[in-house]
């Protein structure tokens, strides 16, 4: 009886130690473990860490490049072109150019047929002159006043002037002038060129004149 006692507690020693022994192994087991994790979340903390800063990164370097296009777009693409030197002349200039007797702008006066208010093509190289230059000088305004020879009412002249001085007008305006560069009058048979009572006067009186406001004196 005394040694089934003795055998007994041997046993019992034996397994607690061997309990014993085991929870140890599995706290070093779990301690292992957690090191492992920790480590784990780490490296995922790093590498988030450098995922954000590049993203940031990215970011600065578009906000960058929109600031630099943005600029880019502020500044003029073309440069404003200088002003020509015609433009640029002084008005006495301008007026020793429309008085060149070698140009076409020298040439002031339509003239028509008996009774007929169109544009004969002959005159067409002056009307164009005339055209292009005030296209060329906003700044000019001109006077058309149309004229009629002695033959016909006053009345009557007076209308056939006005629809000559018009045609003149349409046509600069057809060329590009602005109407508010024209003004237009009839003078009918009230202003001739030429004296007498001959188809030779009457030619020089069938007209409408350009004159320049403030360039020249009424003709």
């Amino acid at each position: 009886m005394k040694k089934l006692l003795i055998g007994i507690c041997v046993a019992l020693l034996l397994t607690g130690c061997g309990s014993k022994g085991s929870s140890s192994k599995a706290g070093v087991e779990d301690h292992s473990l957690s090191e492992q994790n920790k480590t784990d979340a780490q490296k995922a903390a790093e590498a988030q860490s450098k995922a954000d800063a590049a993203a940031r990164q990215a970011a600065e370097d578009k906000r960058k490049q929109d600031e630099a296009a943005r600029k880019a777009a502020d500044q003029a693409v073309v440069k404003p072109l200088p002003e020509t030197s015609m433009s640029a002349k002084p008005l006495t200039d301008v007026a020793s150019v429309l008085k060149d007797p070698g140009s076409p702008l020298a040439k002031r006066s339509v003239y028509y047929d008996f009774d007929m208010y169109n544009i004969r093509e002959e005159f067409q190289p002056s009307i164009e002159a005339h055209g292009k230059f005030l296209v060329e000088h906003k700044e000019l305004r001109v006077r058309v006043e149309g004229n009629c020879d002695e033959r016909g009412s006053r009345e009557y002249n007076l209308a056939l002037g006005q629809r000559r001085a018009d045609a003149v007008k349409r046509a600069l305006t057809l060329l590009g002038v602005t109407p508010k560069q024209i003004e237009t009058v009839s003078f009918g048979s009230e202003k001739p060129k030429a004296t007498g009572s001959n188809e030779e006067a009457w030619a020089e009186n069938r007209r409408s004149d350009i004159v320049y406001i403030g360039i020249d004196s009424s003709q």
